[in-house]
């Protein structure tokens, strides 16, 4: 990855992607984070602003040209070359075992924003890395499970199983998405009666 000057975070890396979509100002990002599925992260303006202010501070955004603010004083943001260059090259790596144990939520995140900004090939191979990872995973928790089942409290248990189920469950859709990719499709099922 590029140069950066501290550990971008993942609220940063989700500015950058809808910033890489078109100029925004802070306001614009916080609704998309209060109004749709990014409600993930906080609309609070105590992190969006913040995490603005490192990434213009990293070079990584900037005030778009010839834009005055409006009477807010809302001013539209864009990429910059440099910030493109690395929010690129951080969808380019491919998944580790860390971030599949520890951080499911920033390798979904990163997938999500693959089609907009890479080559077709990297989220192919994205999903097959992580297909194998989450399968190694799931083996081992599977030998854990079989192991140690009858020593656990059943709440506790129950719990495990559940997990269980949700990485059987990504390995399923790391193949049904590739799938999806390889035949052209978005990666939405036909609904009843072969309608889209």
């Amino acid at each position: 990855m590029p140069e950066t000057r501290g550990n971008p975070t993942t609220l940063e890396f989700a500015l950058l992607g809808l910033l890489d979509q078109g100029p925004l100002s802070g306001y614009d990002l916080r609704r998309i984070f209060a109004t749709t599925p990014f409600t993930h992260y906080s609309d609070s303006p105590g992190a969006v602003y913040p995490a603005l202010r490192r990434l213009e501070a990293r070079g990584w955004i900037a005030p778009l040209a010839g834009a005055p603010t409006n009477g807010r004083g809302r001013r539209a943001l864009r990429l910059t070359a440099v910030g493109s260059r690395c929010f690129r090259a951080w969808l380019m790596e491919p998944p580790t075992q860390d971030e599949v144990v520890h951080d499911m939520g920033a390798l979904y995140l990163r997938f999500a924003f693959m089609s907009q900004a890479v080559p077709a090939a990297v989220p192919r191979r994205f999903l097959a890395s992580l297909g194998g990872l989450l399968q190694a995973y799931l083996e081992g928790l599977e030998r854990y499970h079989a192991h140690a089942r009858d020593a656990m409290p059943p709440t506790g248990r129950l719990v495990f199983e559940h997990g269980i189920d949700d990485i059987r469950h990504a390995v399923a859709w790391c193949a049904s998405s590739a799938k999806a990719l390889a035949g052209g499709r978005s990666g939405r099922g036909r609904k009843k009666g072969g309608v889209s």
